[in-house]
């Protein structure tokens, strides 16, 4: 089994008794490979973007005989994404919005097709950072663009899409807004959480806290979810973002 980077796929695979290998990109965080080697991971790195590595474990499993697994662009990861659509509505039934980091676009696609058939008049909002907005710029474009991608907080939401991919329609038709958030957004979101609520959260988190943070007068009186989805973060980025909020 071949498949792009998390954790939950090595807790998946140790789950069913599988053996797989998790592609990373050359430039991954240090911490997320740290978490995935302690669960057990095999690993192999492969370019500097996560379009490149997708590309790049592709290859490899259609060479080695094994399947292959995307962290976006397959139905039933985009369907148990979708689970937390489903969450939101029984738990926030009222809810007017909902704020998701975007990167393949698993993960609001699956929220967002799921979100729009039971409660049309909620809006989902597609958060990106400035310095990788390729699924949003897509959309705009009407058309899966070729976008580099700046160096970023939210590694976990940079990267391209690929081609044919089956989140662009989805993100195309069930998607009502895109908010593009800068990277002293992002940190201002991070440390926020820290200051205020006492948690620690990653860059792509941050995208979404930051977006809604960005636009929340556009959302008073308004009921919001806004979807923190991991805390893996190095010492040394929080640190340097709290550096830079003290000077």
């Amino acid at each position: 089994m071949g498949a792009m980077f998390s954790s939950r796929w090595t807790l998946a695979m140790k789950t069913v008794g599988l053996t797989g290998t998790i592609y990373l990109p050359e430039n991954v965080s240090k911490t997320k490979e740290l978490a995935l080697v302690r669960e057990g991971a095999v690993l192999r790195h492969h370019g500097t973007d996560v379009e490149e590595t997708e590309t790049k474990a592709r290859q490899m499993a259609l060479e080695e005989g094994i399947d292959f697994i995307s962290p976006y662009n397959d139905m039933d990861v985009m369907t148990g994404q979708g689970t937390i659509g489903k969450e939101i509505l029984e738990d926030l039934p009222d809810v007017d919005a909902v704020f998701v980091p975007v990167g393949g676009g698993g993960l609001i696609a699956g929220i967002a097709a799921y979100i729009k058939a039971l409660k049309t008049t909620a809006k989902v909002v597609g958060c990106q950072p400035a310095h990788s907005a390729v699924m949003a710029k897509s959309v705009e474009a009407g058309r899966i663009l070729d976008l580099p991608s700046l160096d970023t907080l939210s590694d976990g939401t940079a990267g391209g899409v690929e081609e044919g991919s089956i989140t662009f329609p989805i993100c195309q038709q069930c998607v009502d807004d895109w908010v593009l958030v800068e990277e002293d957004v992002i940190s201002d979101a991070i440390y926020f959480m820290m200051a205020e609520h006492h948690k620690i959260v990653e860059g792509a988190a941050g995208v979404a806290i930051g977006a809604f943070l960005k636009t929340a007068q556009k959302y008073h009186g308004k009921s919001v979810a806004i979807i923190s989805c991991g805390a893996n973060i190095s010492m040394e980025k929080i640190k340097k973002i709290i550096e830079l909020r003290q000077q």
